[in-house]
């Protein structure tokens, strides 16, 4: 041990204890970066979820995108049920059995809201019937899902009414509403009033945890972290590996000497 403490004192490594301290600054630096960015998504989303209801008008904005803090967050809306562009997106399993989501654009004074009003069984169902008039709803913000959601053949054409997951693209394209006059992503239907008799079957909101934007903060944050106690072990192994070498050598030598007969040295 001894050794090692004095080849890590000899001045040949300052550079290398020098360059050392620079790489774990970067390093732990860098990781508190990626892990305060996981946890600050993982507040933004508890903050969402968490405030109380408010205007979709104060949230989104038409032709705007869904902001990842407000995916989960509770908003009202109030308008009307456009039947006419009421669309099913089939394949999707509620009791082990396979059915619909019903997705029914709400017509507000400043935009048109996609909303799941629940599920169905069938799509012949009475539940499936829109109510007349003006209503009032309470419903949690969703991001569009991805072409990973459907549960239909991605090659077979969707029917007529139908599209094979809840997207907003997918939305422009079935609906006559342009891209400006849409709120982007979707709204599950929570609470309406008047009620609608009969209604489809409520559904969960989809939970959100940062999706894979956070988890790939956390690991980044892991990874930066196990390249500083990577460039630890090697400083040292490189420090131990020549302290061996030079006790090595210095045996060496002293045996080298010990051979040398007394009457050769004058």
């Amino acid at each position: 041990m001894g050794s090692v403490v004095r080849e890590l004192l000899a001045r040949r490594w300052l550079a290398w204890h020098a360059a050392l301290v620079v790489v774990l600054v970067s390093f732990v630096l860098l990781g508190r970066w990626q892990w305060h960015s996981y946890e600050s998504s993982g507040r933004a989303e508890r903050a969402a979820q968490s405030q109380v209801a408010v205007p979709v008008a104060t949230v989104l904005t038409p032709g705007g995108r869904l902001g990842s803090g407000d995916a989960g967050r509770t908003v009202t809306a109030t308008g009307r049920f456009d039947a006419a562009h009421q669309l099913l997106v089939p394949g999707r399993r509620r009791h082990g059995t396979d059915g619909y989501l019903v997705v029914t654009p709400l017509r507000t004074d400043s935009a048109v809201l996609a909303v799941v009003r629940g599920w169905v069984a069938s799509g012949r169902s009475p539940a499936v019937r829109v109510p007349p008039g003006g209503v009032r709803i309470s419903a949690v913000l969703q991001p569009s899902e991805s072409d990973q959601d459907s549960r239909v053949d991605p090659l077979a054409p969707p029917a007529a009414g139908q599209i094979p997951y809840l997207d907003t693209v997918q939305l422009l394209n079935a609906w006559p509403f342009p891209p400006e006059q849409l709120y982007d992503g979707y709204a599950v239907l929570t609470a309406q009033h008047p009620a609608a008799s009969p209604a489809p079957e409520p559904v969960p909101p989809r939970a959100f945890h940062g999706g894979i934007a956070r988890w790939r903060n956390l690991a980044y944050a892991l990874q930066w972290w196990l390249f500083a106690g990577a460039a630890v072990f090697f400083w040292w192994a490189v420090i131990r590996r020549s302290a061996t070498e030079r006790d090595s050598d210095d045996d060496s030598d002293a045996a080298t000497g010990s051979d040398v007969p007394a009457g050769t040295l004058g």
